[in-house]
């Protein structure tokens, strides 16, 4: 494998409910290859996105790499990775910068954009630290312009899209990492803008639309519109709680008994006979405890949509709610319910699942990869620096090595996940650039911009339909809510 020793990318993606790690190369076109994956259950060392436990989570972390490394040659060294996390406290602010040039005007050039740039630096906020930079939206003298360089004008400015997270969950990862580990952080990236830019299509982008990942421990909330992201949220809510909310059902269970029967048997068809009911066997052992089935889909039932109604008011008091011409795209474990999608076609709204854009992935990749580790895909594709190197082998190690299969890595990708898992710091302010956002190859996308003369859409006419659908939404949420609450709840 990676003969020529390409460079081999090495991502981390900590979630609430799974840690998990990725190697990949790229393709010349930038399409990542994943090579190996593997993931552990967090145990409760993370929650809500944050590292709670730093013994275990090390410990857990240092099982993946382990794992990871059966993959590559024995000369090959993991030294470097890239973190992808979505904490609670993760959240966007705006920056604008500007410049005031010559009275007579001035012509811009590389050196000016650069200079706005700069000006990011001196941006500070108490007891956060900047993880990304979104590329500028651009004025000049007032007016709009998406590619300044070369346009005469006397003033230009930039308004920047930042993502800022708490201080200390950046300690807590390179103590978890960097100290104990001894692996060098190449970079914090967002998880949910990472997603967002390897799902959403030119057209989702351009007209709008809100990236929604109903995870473990956390529901984010990205934005997009005119191309870039508009906002960022993160609310402290997602498949944890109805894992919680299940402890509480009248026949006690352990919070690991309620997580089981929430993926194996859990559903939010609310048709279901009041007579049907479901078997859940202790792990712990004991009798088997029976429950009725809808009584158990109602729980699930008014958590998620509890959830999603959270998610329409955030979007209505950020005033996006008119911003939503392309609906919503929906991706996390909870959507993985059963019937969770024919529940959203009750509410109207316009949506679809998420999946990774054709321009993302090498053409071959396993649907393995594709459906189980979508993230660490989207997470690689922001990848920049090789985080494997190769140590000089001596000629008479070389000469003595007998040839041996190579590892199948799907089986390393595939390998089950147990109960219980056995630097100098740089890191970089990423910007999600252009050449991201707008594949080459319009063969994988039909959406994509061409040379061909396109008719001007009415804005105000696209706004009023968002608009709309946003309000039958909210409305269908809250009936809906309204009547599934069971006082007693």
């Amino acid at each position: 494998m990676n003969e020529r020793h390409d460079d081999i990318f090495v991502v981390l993606n900590i979630g609430s409910s799974y840690l998990s790690g990725m190697l990949a190369t790229k393709s010349p076109q930038g399409r990542v290859l994943p090579l190996a994956a593997h993931r552990l259950p967090t145990a409760g060392c993370v929650r809500q996105g944050c590292i709670h436990n730093i013994e275990d989570a090390s410990r857990y972390i240092s099982s993946i790499i382990d794992k990871l490394k059966e993959s590559l040659p024995e000369e090959a060294l993991i030294q470097g990775v890239y973190v992808g996390l979505e904490p609670r406290s993760m959240r966007s602010v705006r920056y604008e910068s500007r410049l005031t040039l010559k009275p007579e005007g001035c012509v811009i050039t590389a050196e000016h954009l650069d200079l706005l740039r700069d000006q990011v630096k001196d941006a500070s906020y108490p007891g956060m630290k900047i993880l990304s930079v979104t590329d500028p939206r651009y004025r000049c003298d007032g007016q709009r312009e998406a590619t300044p360089r070369g346009v005469r004008c006397h003033h230009i400015e930039a308004e920047y899209l930042l993502i800022i997270a708490r201080q200390n969950i950046i300690v807590n990862l390179q103590d978890t990492i960097e100290e104990r580990l001894g692996l060098k952080i190449l970079g914090f990236l967002p998880t949910p803008i990472a997603e967002a830019t390897a799902i959403l299509t030119m057209e989702e982008r351009v007209l709008g639309c809100a990236y929604v990942n109903i995870g473990g421990g956390t529901t984010s909330i990205a934005i997009y519109r005119e191309r870039y992201p508009e906002a960022l949220f993160v609310l402290p809510l997602g498949g944890n709680n109805i894992t919680r909310d299940l402890t509480k059902l009248p026949i006690r269970l352990l919070e690991s008994d309620a997580e089981r029967l929430k993926v194996d048997q859990g559903s939010m068809d609310l048709s279901v006979s009041r007579t049907a009911s479901i078997d859940a066997t202790p792990s712990a052992g004991g009798a088997v405890k029976r429950f009725s089935q809808l009584e158990v889909n109602r729980f699930i039932s008014f958590r998620v949509l509890e959830i999603l109604n959270n998610v329409v008011q955030i979007i209505r008091e950020a005033g996006y709610e008119d911003a939503l011409a392309k609906g919503f795209i929906f991706a996390g474990g909870v959507t993985k319910t059963k019937h969770f999608y024919e529940t959203l076609r009750k509410l109207s709204p316009e949506y679809r699942a998420a999946s990774l854009r054709r321009d993302i992935y090498e053409e071959g990749t396993s649907e393995h990869y594709l459906t189980e580790y979508m993230t660490e895909i989207a997470l690689a594709y922001q990848a920049k620096k090789s985080g494997v190197v190769y140590e000089l082998r001596s000629l008479e190690d070389l000469l003595s090595e007998q040839p041996t299969p190579a590892p199948n890595s799907k089986d390393s990708s595939a390998a089950s996940i147990p109960e219980e898992p056995a630097s100098n710091y740089e890191t970089e302010n990423y910007t999600y650039p252009e050449s991201h956002e707008v594949p080459q190859d319009l063969e994988d996308e039909s959406e994509e911009d061409d040379d061909t003369p396109q008719p001007k859409r009415d804005r105000k006419s696209i706004a009023e339909r968002a608009k709309g659908m946003f309000h039958n939404f909210g409305k269908n949420l809250s009936e809906l809510l309204g009547g599934s609450h069971d006082p007693d709840y």
